[in-house]
């Protein structure tokens, strides 16, 4: 049994930092229709942006654009290390 407990512990303490922050952040599925509604009248869209309209955190924001991306509801356009530029799909 001891072995067992070892493995345990592995695998909790393997999960990344990003994937335990991905996971307290919970987005409600109708603040993300929100989100898809207001997505798709801007011209581009960044974390900060879509923040301030959702009037939610920019983490949050962050995640919802990451959601909205895997949906295939909008596009990164360019990748920067601090903030990503997001254009809806047309």
């Amino acid at each position: 049994m001891p072995k067992q407990k070892k493995e345990e512990k592995q695998q909790s303490s393997a999960r990344s930092l990003v994937q335990q922050a991905e996971m307290n952040v919970s987005v409600p599925t109708d603040l993300l229709k929100r989100a898809e509604r207001e997505v798709k009248g801007m011209d581009y869209i960044t974390p900060f942006s879509l923040a301030q309209k959702l009037s939610v955190s920019i983490s949050t924001a962050r995640k919802i654009l990451k959601m909205l991306e895997e949906s295939k509801a909008v596009e990164i356009v360019s990748r920067n290390r601090r903030s990503p530029i997001y254009a809806p799909k047309k």
